[in-house]
C-alpha cells in the first residue's frame, strides 16, 4: 500500500438508489486506483446549496490536509455556470460548479487560487446533465495522480461565493436558521455555543412557525425524557433543537432553511 494515498472526499445530493455515486467513483478509479475515497455524504437535500455549505464547511477540520474535495449540489447543470477548482493554503483542493457553496469551507483554509475548468482537456462529455460523472471525476483523478490544477483549466481572478447566514442576536434572543436536518430528525441551527450566554440546565422558549414551546438546554438527549424537546450542542458544534429518541423534523414538519427563534426566560 503507498505510504502517501491521496484522499478524495465526494459531497453530493445524489442519494445512493441510483448508480449515480458508483459511477462517479469508477471514473476517478479509472485514474487512481490507489485513491482512498471519503463519503462525506450524498443525502444533501436535491438542489440545496445552502445545507452543502454548512455540511463542507463543518466538516472540513476533520478532513486530512491535502485533500481534494469532490462537491456535487448543481442545480444549473449543462447551462453557462463554470467549473471551477479552488487551491487552498493547506494544499486541499476544491472541484465542482462554480456556484459559490464550495467558497465557505475553502475560504476557512484560505484560496490561494482559482482555476476555471478547461473542458477541451477531458475526454467529451457523455451527457449534458452528469457534470459530476463525465467532467469533474476526470479532473479529480487526474488532480490524485498529482496533476497540477493549471494543466486542467485557466487562472480566474474571481469565484462565486456564498455567505452563510449569521444569527440575528438581540438582548435575550436568537433568530436561527437551520441548517441541517440529521438522520435522527435533529434540527442543526447556526448558532453556536455561547453566542446566548446559555447554561446547561436553562429553561427557554422556542419560537417555532406557528407556536411556542418551552424547553431545557442540556448537556445531552438523555437529560430530558423521551419524547421531550430539548436544545443541545450537538456533534456539528452548533445548538440543536431535538426530541429525545424521536425526530424534531418530523414533530414539528420543520426543514433546512427555515427559521427558528429561541430565547432566554428571564
Amino acid at each position: 500500500m503507498a505510504e502517501n494515498r491521496p484522499v478524495i472526499s465526494i459531497l453530493t445530493d445524489f442519494g445512493l438508489r441510483d448508480p449515480y455515486v458508483g459511477q462517479v467513483k469508477g471514473v476517478i478509479l479509472s485514474y487512481c486506483r490507489d485513491a482512498a475515497i471519503i463519503d462525506l455524504t450524498h443525502e444533501v437535500m436535491p438542489f440545496n446549496e445552502l445545507q452543502a455549505a454548512f455540511i463542507l464547511r463543518a466538516s472540513i477540520s476533520y478532513m486530512p490536509p491535502g485533500t481534494i474535495h469532490l462537491c456535487v449540489v448543481d442545480p444549473g447543470v449543462g447551462t453557462r455556470r463554470r467549473g471551477i477548482m479552488l487551491e487552498t493554503g493547506r494544499g486541499d483542493l476544491f472541484v465542482g460548479p462554480d456556484t459559490g457553496f464550495m467558497a465557505p469551507a475553502a475560504e476557512l483554509l484560505g484560496v490561494i487560487a482559482a482555476y476555471e475548468i478547461d473542458e477541451s482537456r477531458l475526454p467529451p462529455r457523455e451527457a449534458e446533465t452528469f457534470h459530476a460523472r463525465d467532467v469533474f471525476a476526470h479532473v479529480v483523478g487526474r488532480l490524485a495522480l498529482g496533476e497540477r490544477p493549471s494543466s486542467l483549466g485557466r487562472r480566474v481572478e474571481s469565484y462565486s461565493i456564498m455567505r452563510l447566514p449569521e444569527p440575528v442576536i438581540e438582548e435575550g434572543s436568537a433568530e436561527v436558521v437551520i441548517m441541517h436536518v440529521d438522520r435522527f430528525g435533529n434540527l442543526v441551527t447556526n448558532l453556536k455555543p455561547g453566542q446566548l450566554g446559555l447554561e446547561f440546565d436553562e429553561e427557554v422558549l422556542v419560537n417555532l412557525p406557528g407556536r411556542k414551546l418551552r424547553c431545557r438546554y442540556v448537556k445531552s438527549y438523555g437529560f430530558v425524557e423521551a419524547g421531550s424537546p430539548l436544545l443541545t450542542v450537538g456533534g456539528w458544534g452548533y445548538l440543536e433543537f431535538s426530541v429525545n429518541r424521536g425526530s424534531a423534523a418530523n414533530a414539528f414538519g420543520l426543514k433546512p432553511g427555515e427559521k427558528l427563534r429561541i430565547s432566554r426566560i428571564v
